[in-house]
């Protein structure tokens, strides 16, 4: 069996469309209300007559706002993807070596380190607040 799809009632400026779509009822419902809402506003200090005339300027001032967010969202990916790229730069030059080889180790001042005879793990001391961490 075919699932055909759903067809809602909608009004839009005064009259009355049954869209059919397979989007959620309750979302054509919201951007129908939408659009008769920017068709209302556009008749509030100018009266017109024709409906065509409407709803071509609702459409115009609604596709401008697309256009506007749309940019405005490429602006944002562009500047997340610039500081994306100088982030990965800083971290090579901070993970690379100073000699420019590629082998690279991590070394640790030894006197950041006790050693525990007991044979539990190293702990490290806080030496920056001048206090040190002991085993418990």
């Amino acid at each position: 069996m075919i699932d055909r799809p759903e067809t809602t009632r909608v009004n839009i400026y005064g009259r009355e469309y049954s869209i059919r779509g397979e989007g959620d009822p309750a979302y054509i419902a919201e951007i129908a209300h939408f659009l008769d809402m920017r068709m209302r506003q556009m008749t509030e200090n100018v009266a017109m007559t024709s409906t065509a005339k409407v709803a071509i300027l609702a459409s115009l001032n609604i596709t401008d706002e697309l256009f506007t967010k749309t940019e405005q969202l490429e602006e944002v990916e562009d500047n997340h993807q610039m500081f994306l790229s100088r982030l990965a730069d800083r971290i090579d030059e901070v993970l690379a070596p100073a000699d420019g080889s590629r082998e690279q180790s991590v070394s640790m001042p030894q006197e950041h380190v006790k050693v525990s005879v007991s044979g539990t793990p190293p702990v490290f001391n806080n030496s920056s607040q001048g206090r040190d961490s002991k085993p418990s």
